[in-house]
């Protein structure tokens, strides 16, 4: 009986054969066939097992089992193992089952549960070529030297995010910048590994999966997808019979069009043979499939992301937009896994509806770029030197957080440390010119230079031309045969062939940008020598102003146009330029009066991150100090992730200028090494960060026993106002409270104090609560065993739009610590489910708060008992001078004690009291009594 290898894993028999009753003739020569399965069935039949003391009567079934067959399942019930001893019924017992009369006795032998089911040869067949396929392709790295991708392959940090799903116009913003926001310590809660990239919790089988990788320009997303390929082709990630990589600027051309089973067969690995019957085996167990779409932001538009069409999608000729898009609507091979990667700043939820998981790569740490450098170097003779050489250019060495970058620096030491030089270049600009140059000056002789001069500029020409359209594949009547063999030549183009749609076709080929680094480099250089290019038009590519983020095909053109612009007197640079040096200047002189016109204080945190880059760039003193001197003192970089580079061109600009700072860094993921550098500066007076970012900063600056720098970190940090989010939110305020009592030794050490209050501990004023009701009661008790900690506390509002629900439970706790909250003015327990159990205890502690003015009871479950309570202390609250009770449980009676209390409270102006259980008549009268009382 064959079975398939799910359901042969799905039972624990361990019996070696069982009994069944099967017609008189051979069962196996008679096996049923389902309509368009290969698989035989065994004819329904009834199973019967007996033993000598009960031998009339069948035993009961021990187990029922589902097994697969074909495309059906058949029901199978299985008894005990037959012993010697045991008899079976008769043939000639009256049995009807499925039409047959006559059964005898058959020994059909139990296929173990650890022989797997065996395919279609033709299916085995392929898929082995598919790994033989992978298993070349992915041994080595498209680098400036062979290398396996075994010996270079760092994993950089996966992080799985919360993409929820948004209603609204603006859901797509939402979620996209929901992506980049998170806190470094959020990150680490949710490191993935790479094996658990495919594990979707609670999926169902039958519905396609659609995995996202997000991941910035260079960061890796390429180099994940090849190792998740070379891994499946050593045997991991079983679950997929089939795996297909697309780069998808290979397959983005519009006219273009493929069947699925063009696009699975002819692309990678032509099958031998049977070729439909492999493509119907994977139309029949999707499961067993995973695609992967690397570089998703080439196929869409900024417009429209095409809907399938086609009316059979699987044989008909359709874009690979259509494509796609039946894959994700679920029209096409249902039941697979989609694994597509893309920028960040793409609105890949604009274009996919139903996200299962969310993963974004975040660059490689400060160990890991240690770690890729070594490896990098590991053999080399020079190779104790590298590490050093890269760590102490510390630009440099930020721009190693992304891997591409990292890699182009090691390329550019290697080549340093070859010739003997003791420096490697200080900026952007100069180390991607020293690349070309050292690219193409070792292999060209003076005869080819002017053609290589004439070819590179052509080449920067294609460069610009294609990134204004969002493109960097070059089809094969593009560009000229020349700059194309120089190209190729020189490692700037990697060639790649088309799918063929059938045998008879031409193969047609095209080349792609190395890197898209390297094509933003080609712009720049295209954009400054240019004869069409007006210097005046040279600006709106920097794009400082606008409020729209820049494209990502040319993210780094700016930087290098700034950069480019200072390099006149570079004697490799001006061999390109055919302009004198009277016209390079004014060049100069244009970028620079633009920047003297910019509002600089105006400017969005992310163009004002761009434009210190451009005028690092520069490497000019004066300007770079002119910038300082315009940024405004409160700098927020609240939501916006700042890299390592960003960090360092921060603190270089800030470093320069005599004004003082203040920096709001939460939820900037700033790293360790970045976050001391900036609190480090003399001139921030003051910083904002993740609370759990800065507890990190203080431990690590505590156990190093920099009990300098620790005190004056901790007088610098701001926490007014705080609000509390998530349970991590409590935690990280509790330790903060903790640290505290450990700094008393610390700092007495340093200074001699015998005492030591952290500042933002001390000035606390504002505490805001929002967990809402699921964690609201657990963390808010945690949270009243930290509030004495905080002397100044005036307003503490538990008022989510989720509710916190703390209950009377909650209530009881606050009211416990009541006398301790001497400076507390405002507080706010409106929707809370706070009953009159809760209002009594409140009641009794209230009075010990001896500054509150105002007290929020709207929209609980107050009573008339509960308010009797309240009246009772009103006129003991000295201070008090606003009380909402509204919107609670509260009758006549009720409302005619707290009036009747009123009167004996002078200081109070103003009671809220409109209740439904309360006739409106009595409201109006008691209103017209006291015109204190507000409805």
């Amino acid at each position: 009986m064959p079975l398939n290898s799910h359901a042969a894993s799905s039972t624990s028999l361990t019996s070696q054969h069982m009994s069944f009753l099967v017609p008189a003739t051979n069962a196996l020569e008679r096996s049923f066939v389902f309509p368009g399965s290969s698989a035989p069935l065994i004819p329904e039949c009834l199973l019967v097992g007996m033993s000598q003391e009960n031998p009339g009567f069948a035993d009961p079934p021990q187990q029922i089992v589902n097994f697969v067959l074909g495309n059906g399942i058949s029901d199978v019930i299985i008894y005990p193992v037959l012993t010697s001893k045991e008899t079976l019924i008769s043939p000639g017992f009256p049995v009807s089952v499925c039409g047959l009369e006559m059964f005898k006795e058959v020994q059909v032998p139990v296929i173990s549960p650890e022989v797997p089911f065996k395919r279609p040869k033709p299916v085995e067949a392929f898929c082995a070529s598919l790994k033989d396929y992978f298993r070349d392709v992915c041994k080595s790295v498209a680098m400036e030297r062979e290398v396996t991708l075994d010996h270079l392959f760092i994993d950089g940090t996966l992080v799985q995010s919360q993409a929820e799903t948004k209603i609204g116009k603006n859901s797509v913003k939402a979620m996209e910048k929901e992506m980049v926001t998170c806190s470094l310590q959020g990150n680490e809660r949710a490191v993935l590994k790479r094996s658990q990239l495919f594990q979707i919790p609670g999926g169902k089988d039958l519905d396609t999966k659609v995995i996202v990788v997000l991941g910035k320009a260079g960061m890796g997303k390429s180099i994940l997808v090849q190792k998740i390929c070379q891994d499946w082709s050593n045997g991991e990630f079983s679950q997929f019979k089939f795996v297909f990589w697309f780069d998808c600027k290979q397959i983005s051309l519009p006219e273009k069009r493929y069947s699925l089973k063009d696009l699975l067969l002819e692309f990678f690995v032509k099958p031998q043979e049977g070729s439909k019957e492999i493509f119907e085996y994977i139309l029949e167990n999707p499961a067993e499939v995973l695609l992967i779409f690397d570089g998703f932001e080439e196929l869409h538009d900024h417009d429209t992301f095409s809907r399938c069409s086609a009316s059979q999608p699987e044989e008909d000729f359709c874009s690979i937009k259509e494509l796609l898009s039946g894959l994700i609507q679920k029209k096409i091979l249902r039941g697979c896994t989609l694994l597509l990667t893309s920028r960040p700043k793409d609105k890949v939820y604009q274009y996919v509806s139903k996200v299962d998981k969310t993963i974004e790569i975040v660059g490689f740490s400060p160990q890991q770029r240690e770690l890729f450098i070594t490896k990098y170097f590991q053999g080399l003779p020079y190779s104790s030197n590298a590490l050093k050489l890269i760590k102490d250019s510390e630009y440099l060495f930020s721009h190693c957080h992304c891997p591409v970058m990292c890699r182009f620096v090691c390329f550019l030491c290697e080549t340093v440390l070859e010739m003997g030089d003791k420096s490697l270049p200080s900026t952007l600009t100069t180390i991607f010119l020293k690349f070309v140059q050292q690219k193409i000056i070792p292999r060209q002789t003076d005869v080819t230079a002017t053609q290589n001069q004439e070819s590179f500029t052509a080449l920067a020409r294609l460069a610009w031309y294609l990134g204004e359209k969002h493109q960097s594949v070059i089809k094969s009547d593009l560009p000229s045969k020349k700059v194309k063999e120089f190209a190729l030549k020189y490692g700037f183009f990697l060639p790649f062939t088309f799918p063929k749609h059938s045998s008879s076709e031409e193969e047609e080929f095209g080349s792609t940008f190395s890197d898209f680094v390297i094509q933003n480099f080609l712009v720049a250089l295209h954009l400054m020598l240019a004869e069409d290019i007006k210097d005046r038009s040279l600006t709106k590519y920097l794009s400082f102003p606008s409020k729209k983020k820049p494209l990502n095909w040319l993210d780094l053109v700016p930087r290098f146009l700034a950069g480019l612009l200072f390099l006149q007197d570079d004697p490799y640079f001006c061999s390109f330029s055919k302009k004198d040096e009277k016209h390079s200047t004014k060049k100069q002189k244009t970028l620079l009066k633009y920047i003297r016109r910019l509002q600089i204080n105006r400017l969005c945190p992310e163009r004002l991150l761009e434009l210190l880059h451009c005028v690092y760039e520069t490497q000019s003193n004066h300007l770079l100090q002119r910038v300082a001197l315009r940024i405004k003192p409160e700098l927020s970089f609240l939501g916006v992730v700042l890299s390592p580079p960003d960090v360092h061109v921060l603190h270089s600009i800030l470093k320069s200028s005599r004004k003082e700072f203040s920096l709001d860094l939460r939820n900037s993921s700033i790293d360790m090494q970045g976050l001391k550098d900036l609190v480090g500066l003399k001139n921030v007076t003051s910083f904002r960060a993740s609370l759990s970012d800065t507890v990190r900063l203080w431990n690590s600056l505590k156990q190093a026993k920099d009990y300098e720098m620790l005190r004056a970190s901790t007088e610098k940090f701001v926490l007014d106002p705080f609000k509390a989010k998530t349970m991590k939110d409590i935690s990280d305020l509790s330790e903060l409270v903790e640290i505290q009592e450990t700094m008393i030794n610390c700092v007495q050490d340093a200074s001699g104090c015998s005492s030591y209050e952290i500042p933002a501990i001390k000035n606390l004023r504002k505490l805001e609560f929002a967990l809402g009701p699921v964690c609201g009661l657990q963390g808010f008790l945690k949270l009243v065993e930290i509030l004495a900690a905080f002397p100044s506390l005036q307003h503490l509002d538990l008022d989510a739009l989720s509710e916190n629900g703390i209950g009377d439970e909650g209530a009881k706790s606050l009211s416990e610590v009541f006398p301790t909250l001497t400076s507390l003015e405002t507080l706010n327990l409106s929707q809370n489910k706070i009953t009159d159990v809760g209002a009594e205890k409140l009641a009794t502690a209230l009075p010990s708060l001896s500054s509150l003015k105002t007290l929020s009871l709207y929209n609980n479950s107050i009573c008339d008992f509960g308010a009797e309570n309240l009246a009772k202390v009103l006129p003991e609250m000295a201070s008090l001078r606003v009380l909402d009770v509204q919107y609670n449980k509260i009758t006549g009676v009720g409302a005619q004690q707290l009036t009747d209390s009123l009167r004996k409270c002078p200081h109070i102006k103003n009671l809220v009291m409109w209740n439904p259980t309360i006739p409106y008549g009595m409201l109006e009268h008691l209103q017209q009594m006291d015109s204190r009382i507000s409805v």
